[in-house]
């Protein structure tokens, strides 16, 4: 009915927003740099075609690290990343992302510049007061270290996946019986007790010598060895950099202004809120039919003007449209051009508290009451001048971008002793860097991956030349000088003795630890008295609430045999050796509803997941997965 009619009318609005959006980021960002294969940098896998570089690897490690700091607290040993089964399972992750990158591009699975919009400004993360703002969208893009065009490839590259997924998720079904199988084995707990081996109880007992230590340094040097290093000054030349010197004329403000505010941009139009009573009509009713409707509206709109608080029960019971009548008539707030003609020009007309009717539509009689206004907010010119500035000198300086870039490149070029030349020609400043690391992780503009290569490259380090003109964002240019260099160079033994004592002594006191602990546990495993282990207070554990346990701890807690109580079991973990006494199973006593509509969807994720496991691995035999020999070995030592 009337609710419904309006509902259509504001995402007709929508989709007007949606279509001048396009109009804008899709025709400015363009493809860019940053999604090309990267520059240098040693391999660590290979998926096909695609490549697993070391710093990508490098990244996934810190990040996996940090997933463990968090988890537990601070109380995390990094050593712990050294683990060549864990590097192993971080290093499958990257491997099946690539593979299913493969899989979606087979699938044939393609996001649209249109969809892609779509699914961006749906996106709470980028939006300000409800709506899309192009500013975060650009911050956010910044804080990733990625262009606003490099941002739009990802997201592209993400919604494909995920429609990729959500289609075999699609074909999933999941029998009563199987979901109930796997609600009761979901919500199982285990009441348990933790004994933690710490390597910390056994540093003392661990002696490191200087022979341990010098032969540690000879075998991992490139682990000591700072990378070549160097500092530049640099200049940038941008749309905003040239915006900032526009000059925009008053009355070319004033005419902007006089536009938005004739064409409604430049505040929010009037809203009114109002409830109704309606009284249906068809529309090749009889004569007498609609005398009938009319009478009976005229009936309800005498009752409601004597007792106007009883509008809402009227209209619950006599409103005979359903999807207002059960909120009392109340239609919400709404602008112009939501509703019908006759209905809105009646609300539009009144004030607040009145109640009006009955007013004829299409869809029959309607008694109205009119019951809040919000009046229309429109900026001032001068509140308006700011950003109408702000615009003006954004598009003055992308009509002059082209030729600006132009004589910047050439600049860089002909005058390649000095930055000074461009800078003075093009009012830019000459602005200084920190070290940047060859093949290290750098800040924006200084890592991409082509402002990289120009920065370690003969012409800048031996020849002393300016860079070239590097565009490293939608008009965004970068040349650099070199004012500072340092080869590679190893750390002396001196200098990092300390480091190398530290982690030679925590990996034998790691050793011990769970050499005791395996040690412990197969005594009670034979059945020996336990009398020597203090266990701590049971602690009531499943596969959602882990209580801080390490992920590898919970899977073998949940490998005891149920039957076979008390039962031991351990594993390594984060701290060291865990001993785990497994005492008491906790059944789920009932499935209801709830939690069948709750892990029902889970279930069929997680087929969802197997299916696409399969897929992936039928996919890696296909293509091929190669992995460089010791990538898995310990990480060298931090610098």
């Amino acid at each position: 009915m009337l609710q419904t009619l309006r509902d259509f009318a504001e995402k007709r609005i929508v989709r007007f927003i949606f279509a001048l959006f396009l109009a804008v980021p899709f025709g400015l960002f363009g493809i860019d740099y940053y999604f090309r294969s990267p520059v240098g940098g040693d391999v660590i896998a290979s998926v096909g075609r695609q490549a697993i570089g070391q710093v990508e690897f490098d990244n996934a490690i810190r990040q996996q690290a940090d997933v463990y700091r968090q988890q537990f607290r601070g109380q995390f040993d990094a050593s712990l990343m050294d683990n060549p089964e864990i590097r192993r399972a971080v290093l499958d992750r990257l491997v099946n992302e690539k593979l299913l990158t493969l899989a979606t591009d087979k699938s044939g699975v393609r996001v649209s510049d249109r969809l892609l919009a779509d699914h961006i400004m749906a996106e709470p993360a980028f939006q300000v007061d409800g709506r899309f703002s192009k500013d975060r969208y650009d911050l956010i893009a910044k804080s990733q270290g990625v262009t606003p065009a490099g941002l739009d490839e990802r997201l592209r590259r993400d919604y494909a996946e995920r429609e990729f997924r959500d289609s075999i998720a699609a074909t999933s079904f999941v029998p009563k019986a199987t979901l109930d199988g796997f609600i009761r084995l979901s919500e199982q707990s285990r009441e348990v007790s933790v004994i933690t081996f710490s390597p910390d109880d056994y540093m003392a007992k661990v002696k490191v010598t200087p022979e341990q230590v010098k032969a540690y340094y000879d075998g991992h040097k490139e682990g000591f060895t700072t990378p070549e290093s160097i500092k530049v000054d640099y200049v940038e030349l941008s749309v905003d950099a040239l915006a900032a010197r526009e000059q925009v004329k008053p009355e070319d403000v004033k005419q902007v202004y006089d536009d938005m505010l004739k064409n409604g941009k430049l505040g929010t139009a009037e809203e009114r809120r109002a409830s109704h009573i309606l009284i249906t009509v068809a529309p090749d009713a009889k004569e007498a039919d609609r005398a009938a409707a009319e009478a009976k509206a005229n009936a309800i709109a005498a009752e409601v003007r004597k007792n106007p608080a009883s509008f809402g029960e009227v209209a619950k019971k006599q409103s005979q449209d359903p999807g207002s009548a059960a909120q009392n008539g109340d239609l919400g707030f709404f602008r112009r051009g939501a509703m019908v003609k006759p209905f809105e020009d009646a609300v539009f007309a009144a004030k607040k508290g009145d109640i009006l009717g009955p007013v004829k539509t299409e869809f029959g009689y309607h008694v109205i009451r009119v019951t809040d206004v919000k009046p229309a907010k429109e900026k001032t010119l001068a509140e308006a001048t700011p950003e109408i500035e702000a615009n003006l000198k954004k598009q003055a300086a992308s009509r002059d971008f082209a030729d600006a870039a132009e004589q910047f490149s050439n600049l860089v070029y002909e005058q390649s002793t000095s930055l000074k030349p461009v800078a003075d020609k093009l009012n830019l400043v000459v602005k200084p860097s920190l070290w940047i690391q060859k093949g290290g992780i750098a800040p924006p503009p200084f890592n991409n991956p082509k402002l990289q290569a120009e920065l370690f490259s003969s012409a800048t380090i031996k020849d002393n030349r300016n860079t070239s003109a590097v565009e490293v964002a939608t008009n965004v240019l970068i040349a650099a000088h070199m004012t500072d260099h340092k080869d590679a160079e190893l750390r002396p033994l001196d200098v990092v003795k300390a480091d190398i004592e530290k982690r030679l002594q925590r990996d034998e006191a790691t050793k011990l630890a769970i050499k005791e602990g395996e040690a412990k546990l197969k005594e009670l495993q034979a059945g020996k008295a336990d009398a020597v282990l203090k266990w701590p207070a049971p602690l009531a554990v499943n596969r959602q609430k882990t209580g801080g346990l390490f992920p590898g701890v919970i899977d073998k807690i949940f490998r005891v045999d149920p039957n076979k109580l008390p039962a031991y079991t351990g594993t390594e973990s984060p701290g060291g050796y865990s001993i785990v006494q497994v005492s008491k199973v906790i059944e789920l006593e009932k499935v209801d509803e709830a939690k069948r509509d709750a892990l029902g969807e889970q279930l069929r994720n997680a087929m969802a997941a197997a299916e696409l496991e399969s897929s992936l691995t039928s996919l890696r035999e296909q293509v091929g997965v190669t992995v460089r020999k010791g990538a898995f070995d310990k990480a060298p030592p931090a610098n």
